[in-house]
């Protein structure tokens, strides 16, 4: 058994000088490598630590409030209840104009709104959403965020945008439910009848569809037409219709869910 052991370690030793000069040159030519990703890597560390936490007031929110979005879109007069809600947008729309600008960029707003985890990990990006009052959209951050305010979210998700090419809705989430429901709070659905942006139709639509529900990632037309055929929204008045969702405890999830969507439904009409 001894023999075996140090047949063993001598191997090792052997194969440790043998392939040192490998290491050795392998090391060499790696090093432009590391000097290019380390600082790309400290980038997206930091980025990530300081865009951890939630802020709901930020003078960086503050100046962008305090724009005068109106002299764009018109008056604004969407109702906003100081009350802790989830607070509820449909349809999801491209950026979110209606969420966003309606709603949550409004002077004095302390709403939270939920957007892409993924926003988080982008150096600046990641900071600057923090200090606009963005959140993770994860059922942990919301919940945590509808203990001292209202939180903004988009229930239709990326399917949405995809679906917004037939002027349709996304309606297969549970999700947003389940945060109403363990946070006790009623859902305010604001459903806006106003496009901002224009989506060209594309072929493949069940295939897109289905990327966009599997990997979260929206495969539309890659020129979006907003105001003369740019990235800047429509002028376009924005407002909305209100509904608002009591959970019901004594049903099952998916009742509540075709409740809801039923709800929102009307607006329509």
């Amino acid at each position: 058994m001894l023999f075996l052991w140090a047949l063993l370690i001598v191997l090792l030793l052997f194969m440790w000088i043998f392939f040192l000069p490998i290491f050795l040159v392998g090391f060499f030519f790696s090093i432009p490598f590391f000097v290019v990703s380390l600082p790309i890597s400290l980038m997206i560390a930091a980025g990530i630590y300081l865009s951890f936490g939630q802020i709901k007031e930020s003078s960086l929110r503050d100046i962008i409030a305090s724009c005068p979005f109106e002299k764009w879109f018109g008056p604004i007069d969407i109702p906003i209840e100081q009350e802790r809600h989830l607070i509820c947008c449909h349809p999801h729309g491209v950026l979110c104009t209606t969420a966003l600008i309606g709603i949550h960029l409004r002077p004095k707003s302390k709403t939270l709104i939920a957007v892409a985890p993924i926003v988080f990990a982008v150096p600046v990006i990641g900071w600057v959403a923090k200090h606009l009052g963005a959140i993770p959209a994860t059922y942990n951050d919301i919940l945590t965020g509808l203990k001292t305010t209202s939180v903004i979210l988009l229930p239709g998700g990326v399917p949405e945008i995809v679906a917004m090419e037939k002027g349709e809705q996304y309606m297969k989430r549970w999700g947003f439910l389940r945060c109403a429901k363990e946070a006790k709070v009623d859902i305010l659905a604001y459903i806006g009848k106003e496009q901002y942006y224009t989506l060209l139709p594309m072929p493949l639509y069940d295939l897109r569809m289905y990327i966009a529900c599997r990997y979260n990632v929206p495969i539309v037309f890659p020129w979006i037409f907003g105001w003369y055929n740019t990235w800047i929204p429509k002028r376009n008045r924005i407002h909305t219709e209100v509904r608002r969702f009591h959970y019901q405890y004594e049903d099952t999830l998916e009742q509540n869910r075709l409740a809801y969507y039923t709800t929102i439904q009307s607006a329509y009409i």
